[in-house]
């Protein structure tokens, strides 16, 4: 391995984009409450449900943003952190991005996908609650958690209106996809979606998944002790730090896209400060200017 005709890295200021991007988060949160409250006085059942799915979606972003933060500091020098952690980073991404997934197929008609995704949801939970219950049903420590449940379980069927027939089969209910089976049902955002694929997505998922591509990938790094010296060097210096930048940049322009989205939909007056973002990452990263050519441009604009 050779250093020769190397390109310079160019240093990533993240600060430029992330001072900017955690105010949009907390103007976002703040209105979407604001919004919640008043749907849940009034009461709009329909729209206090619709918002609490949006709002929780913004704030799994955001603890998940704030983590990978955290884990690519490099303000402190703590020894627990290590530069290895980065690892972690295309598992994280790939649930924001699965969630990017839902909300995009969503949009395209949003009462009603979001309240199929919501009630597949209680399928599920209903499933793993009568698989638990078959085993552990007679147990007396079991018992206090299956009461917990039993208790949450009226309060998604009211919200959800499940019908007393999917009450009592949830089988009835239609799963909800995974990005790759959303990607064959026609909708208008499938082209998007594919594209989203093609370039991030599926390298992304097989890091997360491990399969043999994604460990060998990042193998280099976890490995580097059985280099030669000039290559754990070059490792070090240069590949580690463009694999971190890669992989945090995706993670903005994955919280920039979730947050379009919601924007969007919700009228929420934040173009401004997206369309400045949007521009400003895709200054240093490739990837946020052709993700934002290909859908938000337009949105926002």
């Amino acid at each position: 391995m050779t250093q020769q005709n190397e390109p310079h890295l160019e240093a990533f200021n993240a600060k430029v984009v992330q001072a900017p991007l955690q105010g949009l988060l907390r103007n976002m949160d703040s209105e979407l409450v604001r919004r919640l409250k008043h749907a849940t006085v009034d009461p709009d059942r329909k729209s206090e449900r619709e918002i609490s799915l949006l709002l929780l979606m913004l704030r799994f972003t955001r603890n998940s943003y704030e983590a990978i933060c955290f884990l690519c500091s490099t303000m402190d020098e703590t020894p627990r952190r290590k530069k290895e952690f980065v690892m972690v980073l295309p598992p994280a991404n790939r649930q924001l991005l699965d969630l990017l997934f839902n909300l995009v197929f969503m949009m395209d008609d949003f009462p009603t996908r979001s309240l199929h995704y919501e009630r597949s949801g209680y399928r599920q939970a209903r499933e793993e609650y009568d698989k638990f219950f078959n085993k552990y049903g007679t147990q007396p420590k079991w018992q206090t958690h299956f009461l917990t449940l039993r208790g949450w379980f009226p309060t998604m069927e009211k919200y959800l209106s499940i019908t007393p027939q999917q009450k009592a089969n949830p089988s009835l209910i239609q799963r909800w996809y995974a990005p790759y089976r959303l990607m064959k049902t026609p909708t208008k955002s499938l082209p998007f979606m594919q594209f989203l694929e093609k370039w991030i997505y599926g390298e992304t998922s097989a890091q997360a998944h491990l399969n043999a591509a994604g460990l060998l990938s990042v193998g280099m790094f976890l490995m580097s002790d059985f280099a030669p010296a000039d290559e754990r060097q070059v490792l070090e210096d240069r590949n580690l730090p463009e694999f971190t930048f890669k992989h945090f940049s995706r993670t903005i322009v994955t919280v920039l896209a979730i947050t379009s989205e919601i924007d969007n939909l919700c009228q929420l007056n934040n173009r401004k400060t997206l369309i400045h973002l949007w521009v400003l990452l895709g200054g240093y990263a490739p990837e946020a200017e052709e993700v934002y050519k290909e859908r938000y441009q337009a949105m926002l604009t």
